[in-house]
């Protein structure tokens, strides 16, 4: 109990040593404001105000002096004593220990004061420009007087640099004058305010006009000595071709009309200080005037590219026809041996109406250069297309030509193959012959004749008036085919007789073994002889031997295959 009893003695000692402490500290904190709030009440801005009202101003220039005067004495005569009160307030609250609330008020009290600093040192800022308004707007005045001389002199000796503009650009330095003037009357009538407004408006149209003449110089230079240069020199060389009897696809002396409307059009804006209507224009002018050039410069260029290549091309026609003429003629002998390809044809007799169309063509060019009709450029691009046709030509009859190549020799292949295959279906015969069968199988026969007859068919082909060498290719291909299977076939049939013979040999011992096994040999044998079917054979006396010595077949089949 003792304990909690000093516990609470101590809070209370160390709160009541924190109240004091809060005390010491607001009362230093007043007194520092103290300080402030006796600066705060002097009239700092008595003899400012007393030398501007000796000024006399007039205008705007006395409406803002009166407003900053009574600005700055509100806050002297009643924003700073109302300041004072609230401190003795927070004195007050800090001896009768309402520590708390004496703080909350100083720091109010604070943010008060240094509120009227700050709209004193805005309303000194005011006063002072208002007590050096005169003599700012002096030394303002001397220099926008010496910049405006300048530029009209600038203007008046090089008005030839800035043609139709001049008149414009005269009549905003008289701006500018007016505004002098009106300084200097608003200067002596006391409003340094409005003076001070005229000058910058003044040092604004400087500027203006400045920055006019760098943008109206290298325009007027364009539209009075670089584009009638140009138009000049375009029209003299347009002259001389016209003299040489060049012809044109464009109408140029409506272009070069077209020009000089858009230099007047510029000139015009120019005059107006349309200075962006002006700088589209020139670029307008510009393409127009480089299109003109690359007009004439392209059909200098095309006449020589076109005299120069007139027999070289007329010697590409007559070359082209003569290989398409020789070509023609191999396969006109061809076809009384050869069924051609219809698709080499039909290429080939589009390439000869092609080559007359090409000739015409070409003809007509050479007779209109002749005539003094013709224009270059269309004839340099006719040139161009026949150069491209006559080598795709070109290069279609060489594959035409390889195709026949092809052709011939693919009939000495065939006729090599066919020989061979010949050969070996004869080979295939002797085999079979060598068995000494009684009889063959209906699916061996049936596929030796089918190979027989395939044979003799392109035999046939071969020998024909006119060979057709596509199809007989793909037979060809057929042929071998089947008589590799016809080969397979045979072999598979000689190793069937000879397994059979061997197994009815061999159970011939076994010939009285029983009924059932005699019935089977006789059968097995009858079929072999008869109906000639030796794998029919081969199954049944199989079976039987492998009942009465089971592994003799597979014993036997080892011999055979050895």
């Amino acid at each position: 109990m003792s304990i909690i009893i000093i516990v609470i003695i101590l809070l209370v000692l160390v709160f009541l040593w924190y109240m004091w402490f809060l005390q010491k500290k607001n009362a230093g904190v007043l007194n520092s404001y103290k300080d402030n709030i006796t600066n705060l009440k002097e009239d700092r801005f008595k003899d400012k105000i007393i030398k501007i009202e000796d000024m006399n101003l007039t205008g705007s220039s006395s409406e803002r002096f009166v407003s900053v005067k009574k600005e700055y004495y509100q806050q002297l005569n009643e924003v700073v004593p109302d300041i004072s009160t609230e401190m003795r307030k927070a004195e007050y609250k800090n001896t009768q220990f309402k520590v708390f609330g004496a703080s909350k008020l100083l720091k109010e009290i604070d943010g008060e004061m240094s509120n009227v600093e700050t709209k004193f040192g805005k309303l000194e800022a005011d006063l002072d420009n208002l007590s050096n308004s005169d003599e700012q707007n002096s030394l303002r005045r001397d220099e926008l007087h010496k910049g405006y001389q300048l530029l009209r002199k600038q203007v008046l000796t090089q008005s030839f640099d800035y043609g139709s503009a001049a008149d414009n650009l005269e009549d905003e330095l008289s701006e500018v004058a007016t505004l002098l003037d009106e300084e200097e009357t608003s200067t002596k009538d006391g409003d340094h305010l409005e003076a001070s407004q005229f000058l910058d408006d003044a040092r604004v149209k400087i500027a203006l006009i400045t920055d006019q003449l760098k943008v109206i110089e290298p325009l007027h230079r364009e539209l009075n000595e670089i584009f009638p240069g140009q138009v000049e020199e375009i029209n003299d060389v347009y002259q001389k071709l016209l003299n040489q009897q060049f012809k044109f696809n464009d109408n140029i002396a409506d272009l070069i009309n077209d020009v000089q409307e858009k230099m007047i059009k510029s000139d015009n804006a120019l005059g107006e200080l349309n200075f962006d209507e002006t700088s589209n224009l020139n670029d307008k002018i510009k393409a127009n005037i480089e299109n003109l050039y690359d007009i004439l410069t392209l059909e200098v260029e095309a006449k020589r590219s076109v005299l120069k290549q007139q027999k070289p091309v007329l010697d590409y026609i007559n070359h082209a026809n003569y290989q398409h003429n020789k070509l023609e003629r191999r396969m006109q002998e061809l076809e009384e041996h050869y069924i051609l390809k219809s698709s080499d044809k039909t290429s080939i007799e589009d390439n000869r109406k092609e080559l007359i169309d090409l000739r015409e063509s070409y003809d007509q060019d050479v007779q209109d250069i002749a005539d003094k009709k013709v224009i270059y450029s269309q004839a340099e691009v006719t040139f161009k297309d026949i150069i491209e046709k006559l080598d795709r030509i070109e290069e279609e009859e060489k594959s035409v030509n390889e195709s026949l190549n092809q052709m011939i020799s693919s009939e000495k292949i065939a006729v090599n193959s066919v020989d061979q295959y010949a050969k070996r279906l004869e080979i295939q015969k002797k085999i079979v012959e060598q068995l000494r069968l009684n009889g063959l199988p209906d699916y061996y026969l049936d596929y030796f004749y089918m190979v027989y007859d395939e044979i003799n068919k392109l035999y046939d082909e071969l020998n024909s008036k006119q060979v057709n060498m596509e199809d007989i290719s793909k037979q060809v291909i057929v042929a071998q085919e089947d008589l590799e299977n016809l080969v397979q076939k045979t072999t598979e049939l000689k190793q069937q007789v000879k397994l059979a013979e061997k197994l009815i040999q061999y159970a011939n011992r076994y010939g009285n073994h029983d009924d059932e096994f005699k019935d089977q040999l006789e059968r097995s044998r009858s079929i072999f002889d008869n109906e000639y079917d030796y794998n029919k054979a081969v199954e049944i006396i199989s079976k039987e031997l492998e009942r009465v010595e089971p592994g003799s077949v597979e014993r036997i089949k080892e011999t055979i295959n050895a």
